[in-house]
């Protein structure tokens, strides 16, 4: 009796170690980009960006080319999800220097997340100073699994600033999307429980 239960909670445990992580990596949305807008001080950088649309996949592509070397970049992240039609309420709102952040690999958890998620579509900038040069992102969708999963489901807003110090803007954008629920791994879900 022992013997069977023993042998009975091995294999459910083993059937969790194998399902949980699996079940885990599921997202419950699905985020779709809808617009970019940008400016460029195009003495220091051309920038070109193209977004497609297919069936809510988004992909974005971004070119950059740099004139100059650049030092001590400064990265300004803010993003912010509709609250009423047109406005948004700030949900992140973070300032980091590039340098430090490329230097030190804990410097800001979310911005590296996010900025080594980047990193696997293109070449980009891996190091401080930026060198002039071309660099790329291409076909970039979101990683949903980088992303908290209690966000709503709402329009957003992903600005980024991209300055040398004293604010001398380089590159300035901003992303809209929005968070989708009804293309995630939960509407399937009920769906095919019926």
């Amino acid at each position: 009796m022992r013997n069977t239960l023993t042998r009975g909670f091995s294999g459910v445990g083993l059937m969790l170690m194998v399902i949980i992580p699996i079940t885990g990596a599921w997202r419950s949305f699905k985020v779709i980009l809808t617009d970019v807008i940008f400016e460029a001080n195009d003495k220091i950088v051309n920038v070109k960006t193209n977004l497609q649309n297919d069936s809510g996949n988004s992909k974005l592509t971004i070119d950059f080319v740099v004139y100059e070397d650049l030092e001590e970049v400064q990265l300004t992240v803010d993003v912010g999800l509709e609250t009423d039609i047109g406005n948004y309420s700030n949900f992140i709102n973070r300032s980091v220097n590039f340098c430090k952040l490329m230097k030190q690999r804990n410097s800001d958890s979310l911005m590296r997340a996010i900025y080594d998620d980047l990193l696997k579509h293109g070449n980009l900038f891996k190091e401080c100073p930026i060198h002039k040069g071309s660099f790329s992102l291409t076909n970039y969708n979101v990683n949903e699994e980088i992303l908290p999963g209690f966000l709503p489901e709402s329009k957003f807003r992903f600005g980024l600033l991209i300055s040398r110090p004293k604010n001398a803007m380089i590159f300035r954008g901003t992303i809209y999307g929005r968070i989708d629920k009804s293309k995630g791994f939960d509407n399937l879900k009920r769906f095919s429980l019926g």
